[in-house]
Protein backbone atom coordinates (compact mmCIF):
# COMPACT_ATOMS: atom_id res chain seq x y z
CA UNK A 1 0.00 0.00 0.00
CA UNK A 2 1.11 3.25 -0.85
CA UNK A 3 1.38 5.79 1.66
CA UNK A 4 -0.78 8.82 1.59
CA UNK A 5 1.71 11.58 2.18
CA UNK A 6 3.87 10.95 -1.10
CA UNK A 7 0.29 10.14 -3.10
CA UNK A 8 -0.86 13.90 -1.86
CA UNK A 9 2.64 15.15 -2.91
CA UNK A 10 2.61 14.06 -6.38
CA UNK A 11 -0.91 14.67 -6.78
CA UNK A 12 0.01 18.46 -5.93
CA UNK A 13 3.11 18.18 -7.62
CA UNK A 14 1.00 17.45 -11.00
CA UNK A 15 -1.56 19.57 -10.55
CA UNK A 16 0.69 22.69 -10.07
CA UNK A 17 2.27 22.23 -13.30
CA UNK A 18 -0.98 21.01 -15.04
CA UNK A 19 -2.79 24.95 -13.30
CA UNK A 20 0.64 26.31 -14.86
CA UNK A 21 0.23 25.40 -18.09
CA UNK A 22 -3.24 26.86 -18.39
CA UNK A 23 -2.22 29.79 -16.89
CA UNK A 24 -4.64 29.63 -13.87
CA UNK A 25 -3.98 31.99 -11.31
CA UNK A 26 -3.85 30.62 -7.47
CA UNK A 27 -3.97 32.87 -4.92
CA UNK A 28 -0.79 32.97 -2.75
CA UNK A 29 -0.09 31.35 -1.10
CA UNK A 30 -1.80 28.34 -2.14
CA UNK A 31 -3.77 26.52 0.80
CA UNK A 32 -3.88 23.89 -2.11
CA UNK A 33 -8.10 23.69 -0.69
CA UNK A 34 -9.20 21.95 -3.57
CA UNK A 35 -7.69 19.24 -2.72
CA UNK A 36 -8.64 19.26 1.50
CA UNK A 37 -12.10 20.55 1.35
CA UNK A 38 -14.08 18.72 -1.32
CA UNK A 39 -14.95 15.15 -0.10
CA UNK A 40 -13.61 12.40 -2.68
CA UNK A 41 -12.31 15.24 -4.66
CA UNK A 42 -8.28 13.99 -3.80
CA UNK A 43 -8.81 10.45 -4.08
CA UNK A 44 -9.94 10.72 -7.89
CA UNK A 45 -7.60 13.66 -8.82
CA UNK A 46 -4.88 11.65 -7.36
CA UNK A 47 -5.67 7.99 -8.98
CA UNK A 48 -5.85 10.15 -12.90
CA UNK A 49 -2.65 12.16 -11.85
CA UNK A 50 -0.55 8.83 -10.62
CA UNK A 51 -1.75 6.96 -14.07
CA UNK A 52 -0.95 9.66 -16.32
CA UNK A 53 -4.41 10.34 -17.44
CA UNK A 54 -4.21 14.19 -17.32
CA UNK A 55 -3.74 14.45 -20.83
CA UNK A 56 -7.51 12.93 -20.84
CA UNK A 57 -8.92 15.59 -19.40
CA UNK A 58 -7.77 17.99 -22.37
CA UNK A 59 -8.30 21.15 -20.31
CA UNK A 60 -7.52 23.83 -22.59
CA UNK A 61 -7.70 26.99 -19.97
CA UNK A 62 -10.39 29.25 -18.53
CA UNK A 63 -13.03 31.07 -20.84
CA UNK A 64 -13.63 34.82 -19.41
CA UNK A 65 -16.61 37.29 -19.73
CA UNK A 66 -14.84 39.85 -21.81
CA UNK A 67 -14.59 36.53 -24.29
CA UNK A 68 -17.99 35.78 -24.53
CA UNK A 69 -19.89 39.27 -24.25
CA UNK A 70 -20.36 40.35 -27.51
CA UNK A 71 -24.02 42.24 -28.27
CA UNK A 72 -24.77 43.81 -31.71
CA UNK A 73 -26.78 47.01 -31.95
CA UNK A 74 -29.81 45.27 -33.24
CA UNK A 75 -29.08 42.28 -30.44
CA UNK A 76 -29.45 45.45 -27.91
CA UNK A 77 -32.14 47.15 -29.88
CA UNK A 78 -34.02 43.41 -29.59
CA UNK A 79 -33.21 43.59 -25.64
CA UNK A 80 -34.82 46.36 -24.91
CA UNK A 81 -38.29 45.63 -27.07
CA UNK A 82 -38.36 42.59 -24.90
CA UNK A 83 -38.01 44.21 -21.52
CA UNK A 84 -40.64 46.77 -22.43
CA UNK A 85 -42.72 43.94 -23.24
CA UNK A 86 -41.71 42.44 -19.74
CA UNK A 87 -42.47 45.44 -17.91
CA UNK A 88 -45.97 45.64 -19.61
CA UNK A 89 -46.83 42.14 -18.07
CA UNK A 90 -45.28 43.58 -14.63
CA UNK A 91 -48.32 46.55 -14.86
CA UNK A 92 -50.82 44.32 -16.10
CA UNK A 93 -50.19 41.89 -13.24
CA UNK A 94 -50.76 44.71 -10.68
CA UNK A 95 -53.84 45.25 -12.56
CA UNK A 96 -55.13 41.32 -12.22
CA UNK A 97 -54.06 41.73 -8.53
CA UNK A 98 -56.67 44.44 -8.43
CA UNK A 99 -59.34 43.20 -10.05
CA UNK A 100 -59.19 39.30 -9.37
CA UNK A 101 -57.89 38.90 -5.57
CA UNK A 102 -58.47 35.64 -5.48
CA UNK A 103 -56.30 34.55 -8.15
CA UNK A 104 -53.51 36.95 -6.83
CA UNK A 105 -52.08 33.87 -4.16
CA UNK A 106 -51.42 31.87 -7.53
CA UNK A 107 -49.86 34.20 -9.85
CA UNK A 108 -48.06 36.57 -7.43
CA UNK A 109 -44.15 35.37 -6.50
CA UNK A 110 -44.60 33.04 -3.29
CA UNK A 111 -42.10 30.95 -1.14
CA UNK A 112 -38.93 31.06 -2.60
CA UNK A 113 -39.94 33.43 -4.58
CA UNK A 114 -41.83 36.34 -2.57
CA UNK A 115 -40.23 39.44 -2.97
CA UNK A 116 -39.56 39.67 0.57
CA UNK A 117 -37.43 35.87 0.71
CA UNK A 118 -33.94 36.61 1.20
CA UNK A 119 -32.10 33.58 -0.07
CA UNK A 120 -28.94 34.78 0.33
CA UNK A 121 -26.48 36.30 3.07
CA UNK A 122 -26.51 39.80 3.63
CA UNK A 123 -24.11 41.42 6.14
CA UNK A 124 -26.13 44.54 6.18
CA UNK A 125 -29.62 42.66 7.04
CA UNK A 126 -30.85 43.88 3.48
CA UNK A 127 -33.42 41.63 1.48
CA UNK A 128 -31.96 40.78 -2.29
CA UNK A 129 -33.32 37.85 -4.49
CA UNK A 130 -34.46 37.38 -7.52
CA UNK A 131 -36.31 40.59 -7.79
CA UNK A 132 -33.01 42.33 -7.25
CA UNK A 133 -31.84 40.66 -10.18
CA UNK A 134 -34.57 41.40 -12.31
CA UNK A 135 -33.97 45.13 -11.07
CA UNK A 136 -30.77 45.00 -12.62
CA UNK A 137 -31.60 43.39 -15.82
CA UNK A 138 -34.48 46.24 -16.91
CA UNK A 139 -32.33 49.37 -16.26
CA UNK A 140 -31.42 48.30 -20.08
CA UNK A 141 -27.76 48.76 -19.19
CA UNK A 142 -25.79 47.20 -22.31
CA UNK A 143 -23.02 46.07 -20.36
CA UNK A 144 -25.53 44.08 -17.95
CA UNK A 145 -27.30 42.51 -20.25
CA UNK A 146 -24.27 41.35 -22.83
CA UNK A 147 -22.51 39.81 -19.49
CA UNK A 148 -26.27 38.65 -18.12
CA UNK A 149 -25.07 35.39 -17.46
CA UNK A 150 -23.21 36.61 -14.74
CA UNK A 151 -26.67 38.03 -13.10
CA UNK A 152 -28.58 34.87 -13.24
CA UNK A 153 -27.57 32.76 -9.88
CA UNK A 154 -31.71 33.19 -8.84
CA UNK A 155 -32.10 30.29 -11.39
CA UNK A 156 -29.56 28.07 -10.95
CA UNK A 157 -28.54 28.50 -7.26
CA UNK A 158 -25.06 29.11 -8.17
CA UNK A 159 -23.25 32.42 -8.77
CA UNK A 160 -21.24 32.29 -11.56
CA UNK A 161 -19.70 35.69 -10.90
CA UNK A 162 -17.64 34.58 -8.24
CA UNK A 163 -17.91 30.54 -9.21
CA UNK A 164 -19.60 29.86 -5.61
CA UNK A 165 -22.59 28.50 -4.72
CA UNK A 166 -25.17 31.24 -4.55
CA UNK A 167 -25.97 30.83 -0.34
CA UNK A 168 -22.27 31.46 -0.06
CA UNK A 169 -22.37 34.96 -1.34
CA UNK A 170 -24.14 37.81 -1.07
CA UNK A 171 -26.45 38.47 -3.77
CA UNK A 172 -24.95 40.72 -6.88
CA UNK A 173 -27.35 43.64 -6.43
CA UNK A 174 -24.73 46.01 -8.43
CA UNK A 175 -23.27 46.44 -11.48
CA UNK A 176 -20.44 44.20 -11.74
CA UNK A 177 -16.85 46.01 -12.58
CA UNK A 178 -16.27 45.90 -16.18
CA UNK A 179 -12.74 44.81 -14.85
CA UNK A 180 -14.50 41.65 -13.36
CA UNK A 181 -12.34 39.40 -15.46
CA UNK A 182 -8.98 40.47 -13.11
CA UNK A 183 -11.61 39.25 -9.63
CA UNK A 184 -12.29 35.87 -11.73
CA UNK A 185 -8.55 35.44 -12.79
CA UNK A 186 -8.42 35.51 -9.05
CA UNK A 187 -11.08 32.97 -7.99
CA UNK A 188 -10.88 30.73 -10.86
CA UNK A 189 -7.96 28.67 -9.76
CA UNK A 190 -7.76 24.55 -10.67
CA UNK A 191 -10.27 23.15 -12.39
CA UNK A 192 -13.09 22.46 -9.63
CA UNK A 193 -15.66 19.22 -9.17
CA UNK A 194 -17.67 20.22 -11.77
CA UNK A 195 -15.14 19.72 -14.85
CA UNK A 196 -14.50 16.25 -13.77
CA UNK A 197 -18.27 15.62 -13.04
CA UNK A 198 -18.90 16.66 -16.87
CA UNK A 199 -16.06 15.24 -18.01
CA UNK A 200 -17.38 11.54 -16.63
CA UNK A 201 -20.85 12.05 -17.55
CA UNK A 202 -20.36 13.68 -20.72
CA UNK A 203 -18.17 10.70 -21.75
CA UNK A 204 -20.92 8.03 -20.98
CA UNK A 205 -23.84 9.82 -22.98
CA UNK A 206 -24.19 10.02 -26.94
CA UNK A 207 -22.01 13.15 -28.84
CA UNK A 208 -25.07 15.36 -29.23
CA UNK A 209 -25.96 15.02 -25.48
CA UNK A 210 -22.31 16.82 -24.65
CA UNK A 211 -23.78 20.03 -24.35
CA UNK A 212 -21.64 23.68 -23.96
CA UNK A 213 -23.07 26.76 -23.21
CA UNK A 214 -22.56 29.30 -25.99
CA UNK A 215 -20.10 31.58 -25.98
CA UNK A 216 -22.38 34.69 -25.40
CA UNK A 217 -23.75 36.65 -22.60
CA UNK A 218 -20.79 36.42 -20.71
CA UNK A 219 -20.87 33.21 -19.93
CA UNK A 220 -17.08 31.75 -18.10
CA UNK A 221 -15.89 28.43 -17.25
CA UNK A 222 -12.91 26.29 -18.20
CA UNK A 223 -12.47 24.96 -21.30
CA UNK A 224 -12.56 21.31 -22.03
CA UNK A 225 -12.26 19.82 -25.78
CA UNK A 226 -13.50 23.14 -27.01
CA UNK A 227 -17.02 23.03 -24.11
CA UNK A 228 -17.09 25.64 -21.18
CA UNK A 229 -18.21 24.08 -18.33
CA UNK A 230 -19.25 25.25 -15.04
CA UNK A 231 -21.89 23.86 -12.20
CA UNK A 232 -24.66 25.14 -14.40
CA UNK A 233 -23.27 23.26 -17.51
CA UNK A 234 -23.27 20.10 -15.15
CA UNK A 235 -26.93 20.63 -14.22
CA UNK A 236 -28.16 21.06 -17.54
CA UNK A 237 -26.04 17.92 -18.76
CA UNK A 238 -27.77 16.00 -15.46
CA UNK A 239 -31.21 16.74 -16.68
CA UNK A 240 -30.32 15.42 -20.24
CA UNK A 241 -28.82 12.41 -19.04
CA UNK A 242 -32.03 11.32 -16.88
CA UNK A 243 -34.16 12.21 -20.24
CA UNK A 244 -32.11 9.98 -22.20
CA UNK A 245 -31.61 6.99 -19.47
CA UNK A 246 -34.99 6.94 -18.76
CA UNK A 247 -36.21 6.63 -22.00
CA UNK A 248 -37.92 10.75 -22.50
CA UNK A 249 -35.26 11.55 -25.34
CA UNK A 250 -36.09 8.51 -27.22
CA UNK A 251 -39.62 8.95 -27.10
CA UNK A 252 -39.51 12.76 -28.02
CA UNK A 253 -37.31 11.37 -31.24
CA UNK A 254 -40.19 8.92 -32.23
CA UNK A 255 -42.95 11.75 -31.72
CA UNK A 256 -41.43 14.35 -33.50
CA UNK A 257 -40.53 11.67 -36.87
CA UNK A 258 -44.07 10.17 -36.34
CA UNK A 259 -45.72 14.27 -36.14
CA UNK A 260 -43.28 15.97 -37.83
CA UNK A 261 -43.63 18.40 -34.65
CA UNK A 262 -43.34 18.06 -31.01
CA UNK A 263 -44.43 20.88 -28.81
CA UNK A 264 -42.49 21.04 -25.14
CA UNK A 265 -43.98 23.28 -22.09
CA UNK A 266 -41.42 24.26 -19.44
CA UNK A 267 -42.51 25.73 -16.26
CA UNK A 268 -40.17 27.82 -14.47
CA UNK A 269 -37.45 28.06 -17.67
CA UNK A 270 -34.99 30.07 -15.63
CA UNK A 271 -32.91 31.63 -18.23
CA UNK A 272 -33.46 29.44 -20.79
CA UNK A 273 -30.70 27.01 -20.78
CA UNK A 274 -32.47 24.37 -20.81
CA UNK A 275 -34.76 25.56 -23.94
CA UNK A 276 -31.49 26.23 -25.63
CA UNK A 277 -30.42 22.98 -25.23
CA UNK A 278 -33.33 20.79 -26.22
CA UNK A 279 -34.03 22.80 -29.20
CA UNK A 280 -29.91 21.98 -30.33
CA UNK A 281 -31.16 18.54 -29.82
CA UNK A 282 -34.55 18.75 -31.68
CA UNK A 283 -33.70 21.23 -34.55
CA UNK A 284 -36.45 23.51 -36.05
CA UNK A 285 -39.36 21.02 -35.83
CA UNK A 286 -39.84 21.99 -32.35
CA UNK A 287 -42.24 24.48 -30.23
CA UNK A 288 -41.45 25.30 -26.99
CA UNK A 289 -43.45 27.45 -24.91
CA UNK A 290 -41.71 28.97 -21.42
CA UNK A 291 -43.98 29.89 -18.70
CA UNK A 292 -42.62 31.91 -15.84
CA UNK A 293 -43.17 34.99 -13.68
CA UNK A 294 -42.89 38.26 -15.89
CA UNK A 295 -39.22 38.84 -14.08
CA UNK A 296 -37.94 35.50 -15.05
CA UNK A 297 -39.31 35.58 -18.58
CA UNK A 298 -37.34 38.83 -18.87
CA UNK A 299 -34.13 36.41 -18.83
CA UNK A 300 -35.35 33.78 -21.00
CA UNK A 301 -37.13 35.88 -23.58
CA UNK A 302 -33.75 37.66 -24.16
CA UNK A 303 -31.38 34.64 -24.04
CA UNK A 304 -33.38 32.75 -26.44
CA UNK A 305 -34.65 35.04 -28.49
CA UNK A 306 -30.93 36.19 -29.07
CA UNK A 307 -29.25 33.11 -29.38
CA UNK A 308 -31.55 31.61 -31.65
CA UNK A 309 -32.55 34.48 -34.20
CA UNK A 310 -34.18 32.65 -36.65
CA UNK A 311 -36.73 30.65 -34.72
CA UNK A 312 -40.28 32.95 -34.11
CA UNK A 313 -40.60 34.06 -30.44
CA UNK A 314 -43.65 35.61 -28.88
CA UNK A 315 -44.45 37.22 -25.94
CA UNK A 316 -48.09 35.85 -25.44
CA UNK A 317 -50.93 38.37 -24.22
CA UNK A 318 -54.76 37.64 -23.94
CA UNK A 319 -55.06 39.35 -27.52
CA UNK A 320 -52.24 37.24 -29.11
CA UNK A 321 -53.23 34.86 -31.76
CA UNK A 322 -51.24 31.43 -30.47
CA UNK A 323 -49.22 29.49 -32.13
CA UNK A 324 -50.66 26.03 -34.06
CA UNK A 325 -49.02 22.41 -32.92
CA UNK A 326 -47.17 22.34 -36.25
CA UNK A 327 -45.49 26.15 -36.03
CA UNK A 328 -42.20 25.55 -34.34
CA UNK A 329 -41.00 28.42 -32.15
CA UNK A 330 -41.20 30.32 -28.56
CA UNK A 331 -43.90 31.45 -27.02
CA UNK A 332 -43.47 33.09 -23.59
CA UNK A 333 -46.35 33.16 -21.29
CA UNK A 334 -46.87 35.24 -18.13
CA UNK A 335 -47.96 33.04 -15.05
CA UNK A 336 -50.83 35.58 -14.83
CA UNK A 337 -52.45 34.53 -17.86
CA UNK A 338 -51.45 30.67 -17.88
CA UNK A 339 -54.77 30.16 -17.14
CA UNK A 340 -56.01 31.74 -20.26
CA UNK A 341 -52.79 30.21 -22.55
CA UNK A 342 -53.68 26.46 -21.01
CA UNK A 343 -57.21 26.95 -22.20
CA UNK A 344 -56.44 27.72 -25.86
CA UNK A 345 -52.92 25.59 -25.81
CA UNK A 346 -52.26 22.61 -27.92
CA UNK A 347 -51.74 19.95 -26.32
CA UNK A 348 -47.80 18.98 -24.97
CA UNK A 349 -46.01 16.09 -25.81
CA UNK A 350 -43.59 17.09 -22.77
CA UNK A 351 -44.03 19.66 -20.06
CA UNK A 352 -41.15 20.07 -17.65
CA UNK A 353 -40.07 21.54 -13.95
CA UNK A 354 -37.27 21.43 -12.61
CA UNK A 355 -36.53 22.82 -8.95
CA UNK A 356 -38.82 25.04 -8.53
CA UNK A 357 -42.28 23.35 -8.38
CA UNK A 358 -41.08 22.68 -4.51
CA UNK A 359 -39.90 26.58 -4.17
CA UNK A 360 -43.84 27.21 -4.30
CA UNK A 361 -46.65 27.41 -2.29
CA UNK A 362 -49.18 24.66 -2.18
CA UNK A 363 -51.29 26.82 -3.29
CA UNK A 364 -49.60 26.94 -7.14
CA UNK A 365 -48.62 23.74 -7.34
CA UNK A 366 -51.54 22.54 -7.47
CA UNK A 367 -52.80 25.28 -9.92
CA UNK A 368 -49.90 24.27 -12.02
CA UNK A 369 -50.38 20.44 -11.77
CA UNK A 370 -54.03 21.09 -12.59
CA UNK A 371 -52.58 23.23 -16.18
CA UNK A 372 -50.28 20.39 -16.87
CA UNK A 373 -52.80 17.94 -16.50
CA UNK A 374 -55.00 19.36 -19.05
CA UNK A 375 -51.92 20.11 -21.23
CA UNK A 376 -50.59 16.41 -21.76
CA UNK A 377 -54.16 14.93 -22.11
CA UNK A 378 -53.69 11.22 -22.34
CA UNK A 379 -50.40 10.60 -24.33
CA UNK A 380 -47.85 13.40 -23.00
CA UNK A 381 -45.37 13.35 -19.70
CA UNK A 382 -44.35 16.03 -17.05
CA UNK A 383 -40.91 15.10 -16.26
CA UNK A 384 -39.82 16.84 -12.91
CA UNK A 385 -36.94 16.98 -10.94
CA UNK A 386 -37.48 18.44 -7.45
CA UNK A 387 -36.34 18.24 -3.95
CA UNK A 388 -39.12 15.84 -2.46
CA UNK A 389 -40.85 13.56 0.35
CA UNK A 390 -41.06 10.31 -0.27
CA UNK A 391 -40.27 10.68 -3.75
CA UNK A 392 -44.09 11.50 -3.96
CA UNK A 393 -43.20 15.32 -5.54
CA UNK A 394 -43.45 19.02 -3.62
CA UNK A 395 -46.56 19.09 -1.34
CA UNK A 396 -47.53 15.51 -2.03
CA UNK A 397 -49.48 17.23 -4.49
CA UNK A 398 -48.50 15.80 -8.04
CA UNK A 399 -50.12 12.55 -6.87
CA UNK A 400 -53.33 13.94 -6.33
CA UNK A 401 -53.82 14.73 -10.30
CA UNK A 402 -51.23 11.84 -11.80
CA UNK A 403 -49.73 8.58 -11.81
CA UNK A 404 -46.21 8.02 -11.45
CA UNK A 405 -45.27 5.91 -14.67
CA UNK A 406 -41.01 6.40 -13.57
CA UNK A 407 -39.04 7.10 -10.89
CA UNK A 408 -36.01 8.11 -12.71
CA UNK A 409 -33.13 6.23 -12.23
CA UNK A 410 -29.37 6.43 -13.47
CA UNK A 411 -26.50 4.22 -14.13
CA UNK A 412 -24.25 7.35 -14.94
CA UNK A 413 -24.58 10.51 -12.71
CA UNK A 414 -23.25 8.81 -9.74
CA UNK A 415 -23.71 9.75 -5.96
CA UNK A 416 -24.58 13.46 -6.54
CA UNK A 417 -28.00 12.10 -7.62
CA UNK A 418 -30.80 12.27 -6.67
CA UNK A 419 -29.16 14.00 -3.55
CA UNK A 420 -27.70 16.89 -5.28
CA UNK A 421 -30.45 18.30 -7.61
CA UNK A 422 -33.59 16.09 -6.35
CA UNK A 423 -35.23 12.89 -7.48
CA UNK A 424 -36.50 13.69 -11.21
CA UNK A 425 -39.89 11.40 -12.09
CA UNK A 426 -42.34 10.70 -14.99
CA UNK A 427 -45.52 11.58 -14.23
CA UNK A 428 -48.53 10.87 -16.61
CA UNK A 429 -52.51 10.93 -16.87
CA UNK A 430 -54.40 7.80 -15.17
CA UNK A 431 -55.74 7.31 -19.01
CA UNK A 432 -52.26 7.26 -20.54
CA UNK A 433 -52.35 5.96 -23.72
CA UNK A 434 -48.74 6.83 -25.09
Amino acid sequence: MVPCKPIAQQAQASVCRLTASLKLYIPKPCSWRFLRDVRGFSVSLCGSLLNKDVKVLGLEGFVFSDETSDLSDDEYRSACRTLSAIERLVEDRTRETLSNPEEASFFLPDEGWHPESQPSFELDGSTRNAQTSYNLLALKDRDIIKKMRLYCHAFTGYQLATLEFADKRPWVSKKLPDNWDDTLRRLAGPPDQSVFDYVRVSNALPEPLRITPPRRFGEIGWLWDGKIINSDTVSYLERLCLMEENGVLDWLTKRQHDNGNINIVEIGGGYGGLAYFLSLIFGENLQYSVIDIPESLAFSAIYLSILLPQAGHQIYSKDSPLRGYLTPGFTYVSNTLCSSWARKAPSADLVINTLSLSEMSNRQIDGYCKHISSIIGNTGIFFEQNHQSDHQGPGGIPPAHFKNLKKCQSGILGNNYPQRRGQANLWVNPAYQG
